[in-house]
């Protein structure tokens, strides 16, 4: 019996060798590599922006002799007092932005953006004081000396731009870009002109006759703005974005009324009379704007796989 169990145990070893021999071969392989996400860029968007708007020297104050002047001299110093140049300004800006991109060849991207900006602080501001001297040619002890304060300010109520865009990934999450477009906005300004004209004695002036005049412009201004910016898709669906522009909504020369001093018929200086001039204002509106903003585009997500 013991012979006939181990006979059978030894076949059946002997079997499952042979069946194990002729069985294919095991194999291995790798398991599939996953796609690296690929940014869709295409689609509506929308998003906030804030920053620094700001320019140099774009506001001027002028004036001329009058025909009405009979005292020339004295008229042309109120009018060089009366002339002066704006410094520079700086301000905050903020708004919202919607537009369109569409992403076509792989790594371009192009598309419309408009925006509109509220602005603080980012009105021009000058103010100028210009002491002249006029000496009497009949007595030299005696002077007309003509003292002028002016303060000019200008800026924008509002600005608001609609824009092409045209950009390059350089890489699947980064566009850079150059736009350009249409530029509007509420174009204000105003300018105020005080004039102290003081005659009498070089050690004391005893006689001081003071002026004032002002005017205004208040206009909806178009132009253009161009730039150039870089947008990272930080999420799927969210971007951010850091942006310079540049805007100019033309030139405006608006009149700020006339200075005007009769010095009558004083004993302290020879040349009696009038003296007048007219006063204007020309204003630039431009500025730079730098700012950073945040988008959401809607739809598909801004992240797919491919």
């Amino acid at each position: 019996m013991k012979r006939i169990l181990g006979g059978m145990v030894m076949a059946a070893a002997l079997s499952g060798s042979a069946l194990a021999a002729d069985l294919p071969s095991r194999t291995y392989t790798k398991a599939p590599a996953t796609a690296a996400p690929a940014y869709n860029w295409s689609g509506w968007y929308g998003g906030l922006n804030a920053g620094w708007v700001g320019g140099s020297d774009s506001v001027s104050n002028n004036a001329s002799v009058v025909s009405t002047s009979t005292v020339p001299g004295n008229a042309e110093a109120m009018a060089r007092g009366a002339t002066n140049t704006a410094g520079a300004s700086s301000g905050f800006i903020g708004g919202g932005q919607l537009g369109y991109n569409y992403q076509f060849s792989g790594s371009f991207v192009a598309g419309f953006e408009a925006d509109i900006q509220g602005l603080t602080g980012a009105r021009k501001r000058s103010s100028s004081m210009e002491p002249l001297l006029i000496p009497n040619l009949d007595d030299p002890s005696q002077v007309t000396s003509a003292v002028t304060n002016s303060t000019t300010a200008r800026g924008l109520s509002y600005l608001g731009t609609l824009r092409a865009r045209m950009g390059v990934l350089v890489v699947p999450s980064f566009l850079l870009y150059a736009t350009g477009g249409l530029a509007y906005g509420e174009a204000k300004s105003d300018t105020t002109i005080a004039q102290s004209i003081g005659v009498g004695n070089v050690d004391l002036n005893s006689l001081t006759l003071s002026t004032l005049t002002s005017g205004s412009f208040s206009k909806t201004r178009v132009g253009y703005a161009v730039g150039a910016g870089g947008e990272w898709m930080l999420s799927s669906n969210w971007s951010a974005k850091l942006e310079y522009l540049y805007y100019d909504l033309g030139s405006v020369t608006y009149a700020t009324g006339g200075l005007a001093n009769d010095i009558g018929a004083s004993s302290l200086i020879g040349r009696t009379g009038v003296a007048a001039v007219a006063t204007s204002s020309k204003v630039r509106f431009n500025d730079n704007i730098v700012r950073v903003g945040v988008n959401y585009h809607f739809g598909s997500p801004a992240v797919s796989q491919y």
